[in-house]
């Protein structure tokens, strides 16, 4: 799967938030906050395909979380990112 094209990750503040940046500025229509770790996660799958377990593995690598658990959390991000349209497959 992949990211949605034009889509940005911000930092403002101590809030990570997706921006649709697709029409040279940011669109603040549809803004998604995310926590420290789903931040992580975008960046890490920006720019590339990528699995749930790959992005579990990485964030076990960074983080003191057991595979399921990480696993799980990565598969419940991605199924809100999926139901926000923020992924492809």
């Amino acid at each position: 799967m992949k990211l949605k094209a034009n889509l940005k990750l911000r930092k403002i503040g101590s809030n990570h938030m997706i921006v649709d940046a697709s029409t040279g500025s940011a669109n603040l229509t549809n803004v998604y906050t995310l926590n420290a770790t789903a931040a992580r996660m975008w960046e890490l799958a920006e720019g590339h395909d990528f699995t749930s377990q790959q992005l579990a593995e990485a964030i076990c690598c960074e983080f003191d979380v057991e595979p399921q658990r990480a696993l799980a959390d990565v598969d419940a991000q991605l199924g809100e990112w999926r139901k926000f349209g923020l992924i492809t497959d």
